[in-house]
């Protein structure tokens, strides 16, 4: 532990200032699922969004255990396919597993295009499992037309229609056709089944990447819980449009996944990647589909912390400023949530959040903990959950769940002026700006 001390003559007296007190750190080793940059690159400054420069940090009050980053899970009992004018006309299968499914149609084109071509639901003929056509709007129930949709304000497609079939329909095998269409105009058809037991499942590996790193897809289609057998189309599209094919294999634990590692070029524009995803089935004899579509975080790692983590008492707070290494220049952003010792059991105490611009090279950021924070608590205390963001870029580039462990002598010593009253678990603690 260090301590600086400043003399200063003044006319018949000596001034002792203490300017700092710090303790060196270093960040603890990372744990299976921290995302962690191995390899930096730099972005062209057209890559990030325009950012303000001004440095700020602050702290509060927030007793929320920190819970593992888990992937997003798509659950989809819908499928989208499209349908061109003559084949309506010939009749095309409604691909149901269940009574009372949602059926949306949409004309694909321009929105000129598709105003002119909109279906309204009472010209659709719904063929029953009998083979009986039912006469028009027969079999349906909540028939919206896209009239009534623009009016409503909702946030459709221009020119789509929808309706919903009637319980005593039941689940097929049904058909439905439509006379007097453009033969080569195309429809998006959209059939939603809410109390379908056929559900699609589909993750990826992690919550979010690094370019280089490989993306992992998982997929399972169930029926009644139980895993079906599934054929699956599925893609990786980056944000720039490129498309990079899925191939799934079961993985032994019931799963389909797939693999991919996605190009450094794409890695490096903007915005989220999409997994795209049709899954074909036989379930009781006959055809049934499903579809899902969910982002996946794609980074290109333009920062990453490095193992310092010093400690110091500044002001009323305890702060730990983290090394970092940057190789584009940014705003880059830093937050963690600090847990103490409260009752003999490590509970958390607050969040700090600091950002500031870096140049590319070796900077610091001080990431503060008000000292009103540490109330009625002793340690040894931890950092978890701690985030590296480049905030122009949009991306988090790296997380940890435990970055480090702190000594009661050390925040005794740095920050001895901890209050003994804790604020209320909204408050705001600390705010600066430099």
């Amino acid at each position: 532990m260090n301590l600086k001390l400043t003399v200063l003559a003044t006319p018949g007296a000596v001034a002792l200032c203490v300017t700092a007190l710090t303790a060196h750190a270093e960040l603890l080793p990372q744990r299976a699922g921290d995302l962690t940059p191995s390899l930096l690159a730099s972005a062209g400054a057209a890559k990030s969004a325009p950012v303000a420069r001004e440095p700020v940090s602050f702290s509060w009050s927030s007793r929320a255990a920190v819970a593992a980053p888990q992937p997003f899970v798509a659950t989809s009992r819908e499928a989208y396919f499209t349908v061109t004018g003559a084949e309506l006309a010939q009749g095309v299968a409604l691909p149901v597993t269940a009574p009372r499914a949602l059926v949306r149609l949409q004309p694909v084109g321009e929105a000129s295009i598709r105003e002119n071509e909109a279906i309204h639901p009472s010209a659709l003929i719904i063929v029953d499992a009998a083979g009986r056509e039912l006469a028009a709007g027969e079999g349906m129930e909540m028939l919206v037309s896209a009239d009534r949709l623009a009016r409503a304000d909702i946030p459709f497609a221009s020119g789509t229609s929808a309706f919903r079939l009637s319980a005593e329909v039941g689940s097929g095998p049904l058909r439905m056709r439509a006379q007097g269409l453009s033969a080569a105009q195309r429809y998006l058809v959209n059939v939603v089944e809410p109390d379908s037991p056929l559900a699609l499942t589909m993750q990826a590996g992690a919550p979010a990447y690094l370019q280089g790193q490989k993306v992992t897809v998982f997929a399972q289609l169930t029926d009644q819980g139980a895993a079906t057998p599934a054929r699956i189309d599925a893609t990786l599209m980056s944000p720039a449009g490129r498309s990079y094919r899925l191939v799934f294999k079961a993985d032994g634990a019931g799963r389909m996944a797939a693999t991919v590692t996605p190009d450094a070029t794409d890695a490096a524009a903007p915005g989220l990647w999409e997994v795209q995803a049709n899954v074909k089935a036989t379930v009781q004899g006959r055809q049934a589909l499903r579809s899902a579509r969910f982002a996946v975080p794609v980074a290109l790692p333009t920062a990453k912390l490095t193992r310092t983590a010093d400690l110091a008492g500044t002001g009323n707070a305890l702060t730990v400023r983290l090394g970092v290494e940057a190789a584009s220049a940014g705003r880059y952003e830093v937050r963690g949530v600090l847990y103490g010792t409260i009752n003999g059991t490590l509970q958390p105490l607050g969040v700090g959040n600091a950002a500031q611009w870096l140049e590319p090279g070796q900077a610091s950021i001080d990431l503060p903990f008000d000292a009103a924070l540490l109330a009625a608590s002793k340690g040894p205390y931890e950092l978890r959950d701690l985030q590296l963001l480049d905030q122009g870029r949009l991306a988090v580039l790296q997380r940890q769940q435990l970055a480090l462990a702190i000594d009661e002598s050390d925040v005794a010593k740095l920050v001895p002026t901890r209050s003994a009253v804790a604020l209320p678990s909204s408050a705001r603690m600390k705010k600066t700006a430099d």
